[in-house]
């Protein structure tokens, strides 16, 4: 896949770098509630270190936003477990989105997964990752 440049899909699980390499994100998309680790973000940084934002949106149902689930995400560097984010959109005893600002070295794999306390067709949680190059 292309990750520079114009005309790219607005979502993807992939580091995007905009035209002049300046900035780059990555947006998960909605995906469903489920009890199984899923993969909501996937990417290698290119040649230089670039200084991000990740957020984790946790699920909500998208007919009653009142309904929602528990959420570990858990992120991994280079295959090295950084940590766990958790949210919480049921109970809301913890914050529905949480965000981690991080410092990405260059040719680092950046690997970000969600898995919930629900099987829930119908409830959407979502990540995005918006950085700045040096």
């Amino acid at each position: 896949m292309n990750t520079t440049g114009r005309g790219l899909a607005v979502t993807s699980p992939q580091l995007i770098y905009s035209e002049d390499g300046k900035h780059c994100y990555a947006y998960s998309g909605e995906k469903a509630a489920t009890t199984a680790a899923k993969i909501y973000l996937d990417f290698e940084t290119k040649d230089a270190l670039v200084k991000g934002v990740l957020q984790v949106n946790g699920p909500v149902d998208d007919d009653t936003p009142t309904v929602g689930a528990t959420s570990a995400s858990q992120i991994y560097l280079n295959d090295v477990k950084l940590g766990i984010l958790k949210t919480d959109t049921k109970d809301e005893d913890t914050p529905g989105t949480n965000r981690w600002e991080l410092i990405l070295p260059p040719y680092s794999r950046v690997k970000v997964t969600m898995l919930d306390d629900q099987n829930e067709a119908d409830r959407y949680g979502s990540m995005s990752f918006i950085g700045e190059v040096y």
